[in-house]
């Protein structure tokens, strides 16, 4: 088969897994799956203490750093619109979400912008890994919350709306990139002050 991400043809090792456990046939070829680094970055809560967001994240889990190679892999899967690369990190997030218990929310896109991508890049994610999950937020606020400060994102009124009843249970939710925290800490209030129990996030990258 030929990876993803260069083209060139590869084999990709057999395991025990692929043969019993239905584990997900590898996309990528190891010299470039190499290139990305797996996150150690302990997520500081610190800047949403003394906040009304404060508690409101129970725990986030970043499984790659934001380096050379994730930038254009971003570049090439979510602006070039290259949906196919949404399976070189499938057997990754599947091992990430395997054991953990509640129900997966993605990170919504704002409507004018999923027409802009032609797809939602966090579903497809999800769906690469054949996680389920339910769409219980809706994006509301259309402007980039790349471009404000942290302060400005968690001043800003909510990016979400919560459209479908939440029960009393555990929620994680699911997003491409964590930079400052504000999106998922604005999810996760909502969830919590809709009846959620616990709110948990993984996101793939931590920028």
């Amino acid at each position: 088969m030929n990876c993803l991400i260069c083209g060139a043809a590869f084999q990709p090792s057999p395991t025990w897994g692929k043969l019993f456990l239905y584990e997900k046939e590898s996309s990528t070829c190891s010299r470039c799956f190499s290139k990305f680094t797996k996150s150690d970055t302990t997520i500081d809560f610190s800047d949403f203490q003394g906040t009304h967001y404060e508690g409101t994240v129970d725990a986030v889990t970043a499984l790659y750093s934001y380096n050379e190679a994730m930038k254009s892999y971003l570049h090439q899967y979510k602006f070039l619109q290259d949906v196919a690369l949404a399976q070189v990190f499938a057997k990754t997030l599947h091992e990430a979400f395997e054991g953990k218990e509640g129900i997966v929310v993605p990170i919504p896109m704002h409507s004018e912008k999923l027409v802009q991508r032609t797809f939602a890049q966090v579903d497809e994610l999800l769906n690469s890994a054949s996680i389920p999950f339910q769409h219980l937020l809706t994006k509301t606020a259309t402007s980039e919350q790349g471009k404000k400060t942290r302060k400005e994102r968690l001043e800003a009124s909510s990016l979400f709306e919560v459209r479908t009843r939440v029960e009393a249970k555990n929620y994680i939710l699911f997003d491409d990139i964590y930079t400052t925290g504000a999106t998922i800490h604005h999810a996760a209030k909502l969830l919590k002050d809709a009846g959620a129990t616990r709110v948990e996030a993984i996101t793939l990258i931590k920028g």
